[in-house]
């Protein structure tokens, strides 16, 4: 085979793996063996395979970089902290950069960028209203509504409402039947704040519970979380926690035991965003790993298909990287 014609995909169909493992291993990205590392480097050389991105650009009229959009109120939280590097391993397998965007929007603002990736946009919101006028791929994770939502020719969601419809009914399997939800307040009015909220409530309504609402906003204070804590249990009576942002079930398990209460006697504590190792791998609080790399990786994969086949139909995927860990 020449040189000049040898391509990932080639490398690929030699090996029997996939074009994304085969690109993140010539990148030096993925969480990939040293061994199968090298044996994909070492039939790359055989094939005569040479990266060439200029010729690449040049060829299918790209920038080669992709743009990634994160709800200003979010972007301190752990989970679109490793969501973005996600997109950023997936970019580098599928050879893009990735710009983040940081700035308002301005109208002479113009977008360099092939396709953007935007996680949780609010509704309408401004700036993926101007990229959809432009004509800019996008990629929605979570839904997007508002002006130009008919153009968005991709959407990744995650089993949000089976998921945390599962941590709902092992709840009441523990007899709890005053569950009370410490929800995001609307500054984040993405559709994953909105379909929680939903959840909770259709859920109540379908076992005859009564909802207990309390609202923080996602970065929290210590003094406001203990408030909504406090209100919860001593006024609401609630005998679960049930929280939405990342981190709120950790800190809700230190409040609680520091009161003397213990978990999984005398309370419940439980998360519909897991945070590493606080929730996701604490066996006193059940909790939704949302697997933000892999979600991330997932999305860029969407977007790096939708960049290539530009007149195809709107394309909706799941993620099917999240799960539920139950607490014993």
């Amino acid at each position: 085979m020449a040189r000049s014609r040898a391509t990932i995909v080639d490398i690929a169909r030699e090996l029997g793996l996939s074009k994304t493992t085969v690109s993140s291993a010539l990148g030096g990205t993925g969480r990939i063996s040293d061994q199968k590392r090298e044996l994909i480097r070492e039939t790359a050389n055989r094939l005569g395979y040479v990266t060439n991105r200029a010729a690449r650009s040049l060829r299918v009229n790209r920038i080669g970089t992709i743009g990634l959009y994160i709800p200003p109120v979010a972007r301190s939280l752990a989970f679109y902290m490793d969501f973005a590097f996600g997109v950023t391993e997936g970019a580098a397998a599928a050879d893009y950069d990735v710009t983040l965007f940081a700035r308002e929007l301005t109208p002479q603002r113009a977008f360099q960028v092939d396709g953007v990736i935007a996680i949780d946009p609010s509704p309408g919101e401004p700036l993926v209203a101007a990229l959809l006028a432009d004509g800019i791929p996008v990629v929605s994770v979570g839904r997007y509504t508002g002006p130009g939502e008919d153009r968005i020719l991709g959407t990744l969601e995650a089993h949000h409402v089976e998921l945390q419809t599962a941590i709902l009914d092992h709840l009441l399997s523990r007899g709890r039947r005053r569950p009370a939800l410490i929800a995001v307040d609307d500054a984040i009015s993405s559709s994953w704040a909105v379909d929680t909220r939903n959840t909770y409530l259709d859920w109540t309504r379908r076992n005859r519970i009564e909802p207990r609402v309390y609202e923080v906003e996602a970065n929290a204070s210590p003094r406001e979380l203990v408030a909504a804590i406090t209100d919860a249990v001593d006024n609401g009576g609630a005998d679960a926690l049930v929280c939405g942002a990342q981190g709120h079930a950790a800190q809700c398990q230190i409040v609680l035991e520091g009161r003397g209460l213990t978990l999984g006697k005398d309370l419940d504590v439980a998360s519909f965003a897991g945070a590493a190792s606080l929730e996701t791998g604490n066996p006193l609080i059940s909790s939704i790993d949302l697997a933000p790399r892999d979600y991330g990786t997932a999305a860029t994969e969407l977007l790096d298909a939708v960049i290539g086949e530009p007149n195809a139909a709107a394309v909706h995927r799941w993620f099917e990287g999240a799960s539920v860990q139950l607490a014993e």
